[in-house]
């Protein structure tokens, strides 16, 4: 299992950082308290970030390297693949729902990833409601992004069959 530790490289990060939808609207000093909670871990090629199944733990970011997103059935046959590239964003439905992880996410390189947690997310609460707000209608609308991706696949898909 691969540990998170404290993100030191402040400067490669916050510009990197104001390009990520869920941090979209964040003042300067706002970035700066989320920045002193992020975290992050390296993983090699091969290796799980998390596994389906598994307690969500961070909200995470690919900082570097490439990973594989992969969604199984029950008897563990692929249904989806999405590779995740630097600057994008992924954990953050299972941590808000308070769900197990629907998927799995494999490093296909070696790769850094930075993450908060959820400990670090019910601080920020308590510490600064406004920026914690934020931050949540920044994942709901992502969240809200994804799930529309979906239906109109759903509805395609749908109307192939009809036709």
């Amino acid at each position: 299992m691969n540990h998170f530790a404290p993100l030191a490289d402040r400067d490669s990060i916050l510009g990197m950082l104001s390009q990520i939808s869920i941090l979209g609207g964040v003042s300067d000093s706002q970035m700066e308290r989320i920045f002193r909670r992020l975290e992050i871990a390296s993983f090699r090629n091969g290796e799980a970030v998390f596994e389906k199944g598994s307690e969500p733990t961070h909200i995470y970011i690919v900082k570097s390297g490439k990973l594989e997103l992969v969604v199984t059935d029950e008897e563990n046959a692929v249904l989806k693949r999405k590779e995740l590239d630097p600057g994008e964003c992924f954990g953050e439905a299972s941590l808000m729902s308070m769900q197990r992880h629907s998927a799995s996410v494999i490093a296909l390189e070696d790769s850094e990833v930075i993450g908060i947690s959820r400990h670090s997310l019910i601080s920020l609460q308590h510490e600064d409601l406004a920026l914690f707000a934020l931050l949540m209608m920044n994942i709901a609308r992502e969240l809200a992004r994804r799930l529309k991706f979906t239906d109109d696949v759903i509805q395609h898909y749908l109307r192939t069959l009809n036709h």
